[in-house]
């Protein structure tokens, strides 16, 4: 059989599917330039290079790490923008290095958020056998409740 160029080419149904998104989000980041089709097929369909799933995989992590889309954009801008390949690498690095500011604070929040969560956890825990209908002011009063320096932030919520 005749191979032709479009053989290693994906349809946008099937860089979703390993990027693990939808086809509207590889869509929007068309629209947003982040990604660009290799070329059209003969039934107009858009088609692109297998590496082009990468990218929306790195994008999508990105934002689910809490990165905001603009600023992931900017490091696609940054490179493809620059004049010289010393002009982006400076401009790449400089928000690369920003965006891991960011991810490193996000992780002391969630380092926080975990132990706040391991205490409630530890605290919850001892009202187990418990006969007393939870309410604000029956926990209150509950002898575990009152040897508390502090409620972590879980329980507190919830009380």
């Amino acid at each position: 059989m005749k191979s032709n160029k479009h053989d290693k080419l994906l349809q946008i149904g099937e860089i979703a599917e390993l990027a693990g998104t939808t086809v509207r989000t590889v869509r929007y980041y068309m629209e947003e330039r982040f990604i660009e089709a290799a070329e059209r097929s003969p039934g107009g369909f858009y088609l692109f290079t297998p590496e082009t799933a990468d990218t929306v995989f790195y994008i999508q992590k990105l934002k689910n790490a809490g990165l905001a889309l603009k600023d992931i954009k900017a490091v696609y801008l940054a490179r493809h923008t620059g004049q010289s390949g010393e002009e982006a690498s400076a401009r790449v690095v400089a928000l690369l290095e920003s965006q891991k500011t960011v991810v490193a604070q996000k992780l002391a929040d969630y380092d926080r958020l975990k132990s706040e969560i391991d205490a409630a956890i530890q605290i919850a825990s001892q009202c187990r056998g418990c006969e007393v209908k939870p309410s604000r002011e029956n926990c209150e009063a509950c002898r575990v409740v009152r040897r508390l320096d502090k409620m972590p932030l879980p329980l507190r919520a919830i009380f």
